[in-house]
């Protein structure tokens, strides 16, 4: 395979990072987040403009779209896919098998899995920290719990409750304002800023600062991807604010069918 020769600029890059307090260890352990700042195909149709200035935004915008249905026949046909040497895209079975001797039936959904090549690491060694931003006070989303597959990660089972564990994300206030959200991941990758896209979960079950137990709304298909907003008026102590606080996912959810269930004879 022969690879896309690529130069890269020498000169440090800088990001901000926030620090939060480790709860699921023992002892003042920390650990940052670094603020996502997404390139959007925008964004990278105008560099390719910029480095080849002599073909057309159409042009690149075309072949920008015939790579990606080509990437997404290769994965339709169970093949993984190099995205450009920048690492592989490749399919995972996700959830757990219970039967014990377990059939291809026996497989929960196929998802997808994302391992970054060596130029991709090497182009981020040169990043580095230039400014710590306060963890302040809004909700604080950290991981989520499939409670079907008992399963930490980004993948949920279709109509099944899942957990959401971090800090302050007790909701409370306005009922209208406040809750728990999904909201559309857009082509980009990006989310949507259309409220009226997003799905509020009816009812949360368990609403403790540190965990958000619930069931998927039925408008969260298989399939489909979701960033997480959590919103809430409760401050420390159960007492009640005017403001709203937000809280966003880093990552999107991804949803996946539920496994078959076994037949009795």
């Amino acid at each position: 395979m022969g690879e896309l020769i690529t130069q890269h600029e020498d000169s440090e890059k800088r990001v901000s990072a926030t620090f939060h307090k480790n709860v699921l260890v023992d002892g003042d352990k920390k650990y940052a987040t670094v603020k996502r700042n997404t390139a959007t195909l925008e964004n990278l149709i105008a560099v390719v403009k910029k480095n080849n200035p002599l073909v057309s935004e159409t042009v690149i915008r075309m072949l920008a779209t015939e790579f990606k249905i080509a990437a997404i026949e290769k994965l339709r046909a169970g093949e993984a896919v190099n995205l450009f040497d920048l690492g592989v895209m490749y399919l995972t079975a996700t959830g757990s098998i219970d039967a014990q001797s377990p059939t291809a039936a026996d497989v929960p959904g196929i998802g997808i899995g994302f391992t970054p090549s060596k130029e991709a690491r090497e182009a981020v060694s040169g990043v580095s920290v230039g400014n710590i931003l306060a963890e302040g006070s809004a909700p604080l989303i950290k991981q989520f719990t499939d409670l079907y597959t008992e399963q930490a990660g980004n993948e949920v089972t279709e109509g099944m409750p899942m957990l959401i564990a971090g800090e302050r994300l007790k909701v409370g206030g306005d009922g209208e304002r406040t809750g728990v959200f999904f909201a559309p991941v857009l082509e980009s990758g990006e989310m949507s800023g259309d409220e009226a896209s997003w799905v509020k979960a009816a009812h949360v079950f368990r609403n403790m600062p540190k965990g958000l137990s619930l069931i998927l709304p039925p408008e969260l298909k298989a399939g489909t991807s979701w960033f997480v907003v959590v919103r809430t008026s409760s401050a420390r102590g159960g007492r009640q604010i005017k403001s709203v606080r937000e809280g966003v996912s880093e990552r999107p959810l991804t949803v996946v069918a539920a496994p078959a269930l076994e037949q009795s004879v």
